[in-house]
């Protein structure tokens, strides 16, 4: 297996108070990490920080540059009017990238066939429902091939056949390389994909 992401003494400050620290975690390719812990413990502050979101105060990260980050809650203004297919493309983006090829618009038409969203191709994002945006999120984080797939709370807010399906999606990203790191509140997402490593964060360390 090849190893994903590398973190070594992770500390992250804000100003003077410690938001996390000495984190140490490693992650291979395939592997799925469940995140766990009470709310305000850290758990996102590390995703943003593995993201490139927020700098780290000390410690080292060591990670694929394929990396795809997916919050619980977007910051897109869905008023904007733009289509769905037009906001999964931007996944394909890079620094100092210009233009779509044709091998991202056919990467954008596949993920939005994995995520059974094609039919909603020329919608407006204002138009969807949450479940339904939630896959379009998905959608755009998978058009750039990442090695590494962080996900914030993916199901808060979804009814039952809705997460078996994104379980389902999932298990099936794993089963290419792609490593996975899930933040969840619930219990029953870590009989989801197994085996799996789950970690939980405590006061900003992990236990």
């Amino acid at each position: 297996m090849t190893e994903r992401l590398i973190l070594k003494n992770l500390c992250v400050k804000y100003g003077n108070l410690k938001i996390l620290e000495d984190v140490n975690l490693t992650v291979n390719s395939g592997e799925v990490v469940f995140i766990t812990g009470q709310n305000g413990t850290g758990k996102t502050t590390l995703m943003k920080t593995i993201a490139g979101l927020i700098n780290r105060s000390s410690g080292d990260i060591f990670c694929t540059p394929k990396i795809s980050y997916v919050p619980q809650n977007e910051d897109s203004n869905l008023d904007f009017p733009a289509k769905v297919k037009e906001i999964i493309l931007t996944g394909t983006q890079r620094p100092r990238k210009l233009f779509y090829t044709r091998s991202d618009k056919k990467a954008a038409m596949k993920s939005m066939q994995t995520l059974r969203i094609s039919n909603l191709a020329n919608r407006e994002l204002k138009t969807l429902s949450g479940g339904q945006l939630k896959r379009v999120f998905l959608a755009r984080a998978l058009c750039g091939d990442p090695e590494l797939l962080l996900l914030d709370e993916p199901c808060a807010g979804l009814d039952a056949e809705s997460h078996e399906f994104l379980y389902e999606v999932l298990r099936k990203i794993r089963d290419t390389g792609t490593a996975i790191i899930i933040v969840t509140h619930a219990e029953s997402d870590l009989d989801e994909i197994k085996p799996a490593k789950v970690i939980n964060i405590s006061h900003g360390r992990i236990s």
